[in-house]
């Protein structure tokens, strides 16, 4: 579990020197293979594909997966399709919404929501991926540079999982603007970020270099819920929205949160015996934990640590009614995207999406929740029973 600075500074022994400088070393070791030397982190692609090996004792989000001590992990560095216009203002992030949905028959309520997209942002092209065509879309992207991931999209047969992977994924490859389908846009997403770089307060890294600031911005997410920090080891007091964001193509910060999930399903895989084909709701704590917003929340952070060289935690964009510059990354106030959620605070800007929660897969994940308490009673049971 991520982990956050702790605010009282213990006693230095010197074995917890020797192993503070061990850890430093392996961040700095993980981040320079990640980050490359050969290009900036702002506004420039990422250098050419290559393969790096990764101990997975160097972070604290590193699972151990098997007995191997090092990974061979390839880059995902998939080619955007061209021709697509950059969003006003904001020149790394295309001017394309992405959404998906069981087929394209849509609801009559699917399409009003849908639809408010366009209505907000007619210059900007849209595209549906449906249950039909997703696999056909990531072997495309991923087919030639990630086999693996490939291999465990189309292997997966639980849908939310498979639509939460499917979001990160296609805004890694094309960049763009992700909504679900129960999400309507209230203002045009060429004015989500204020043009007065005195309405935006700046955390870290040197996105203020760009004329306007805005041009440096490579990830707006926005605050799902918006709590105070808790103390050391408490868990994330805040969490990101994966219901809507915009990504540059290629964003690192995407790459690191796509590579953690992969890890993360092979991992339950091996764990439970199964490919990913056997990969079951009962096999999973939390779906939000897996593969959803809490997941891709601690990807940022631990992306974010890496860039900016400094451990990043919710206390550097949480509790504000300015957006929150963290290195290439805008993080929206509570208001923004999450009005209902956040009991609509005041203070904190416009409302830019509504998320309306028509999601069904919140149904099965209580009733796995469900099936696996009642299996631990009866084992707990027959324990018992023995003893």
């Amino acid at each position: 579990m991520y982990r956050a600075y702790s605010r009282r500074r213990p006693p230095i022994r010197l074995s917890r020197l020797l192993l503070l400088v061990s850890a430093s070393i392996s961040l700095y070791l993980f981040c320079f293979t990640i980050f490359g030397t050969n290009s900036k982190w702002i506004g420039e692609p990422y250098a050419p594909l290559q393969t790096f090996k990764l101990k997975e004792t160097d972070l604290e989000l590193r699972r151990s997966s098997t007995d191997q001590a090092q990974l061979q992990i390839p880059r995902s560095q998939p080619v955007p399709d061209p021709g697509v216009p950059c969003i006003p203002g904001l020149p790394n992030i295309p001017a394309k919404i992405w959404q998906s949905a069981k087929s394209e028959n849509l609801s009559t309520k699917q399409k009003a929501w849908a639809s408010t997209w366009l209505e907000k942002n007619p210059s900007f092209e849209h595209e549906l991926v449906t249950d039909e065509t997703w696999n056909q879309y990531v072997e495309k992207k991923y087919g030639a540079i990630r086999p693996d991931i490939v291999s465990l999209f189309k292997g997966l047969q639980v849908a939310i999982l498979k639509a939460d992977l499917l979001r990160y994924l296609i805004l890694l490859a094309d960049g763009g603007i992700w909504s679900d389908i129960d999400a309507t846009c209230a203002m045009p997403v060429a004015d989500w970020l204020p043009a007065d770089a005195n309405d935006v307060m700046f955390a870290g890294g040197n996105v203020t270099s760009h004329t306007p600031w805005s041009e440096g911005i490579g990830l707006i997410v926005g605050l799902e819920f918006d709590g105070e920090w808790e103390g050391e080891g408490s868990g994330l007091s805040s969490q990101l929205t994966n219901w809507v964001f915009a990504a540059r193509p290629g964003s690192r910060h995407l790459q690191l949160v796509v590579d953690d999930i992969v890890r993360n399903l092979n991992d339950i895989a091996l764990e439970n015996g199964v490919t990913a084909e056997g990969i079951t709701l009962d096999m999973i704590s939390d779906v939000v934990e897996v593969t959803g917003p809490w997941r891709m929340t601690l990807g940022i952070l631990e992306s974010l640590s890496c860039m900016l060289g400094r451990r990043i935690d919710e206390r550097d964009f949480s509790r504000g009614k300015k957006p929150r510059v963290l290195g290439d990354v805008v993080v929206m106030p509570g208001n923004a995207f999450a009005a209902k959620q956040n009991g609509y605070p005041t203070g904190q800007g416009p409302v830019l999406v509504t998320h309306h929660y028509e999601g069904s897969w919140k149904v099965l994940a209580r009733q796995a929740k469900h099936r696996r308490k009642r299996k631990m009673m009866e084992t707990e049971a027959r324990r018992k029973t023995a003893d």
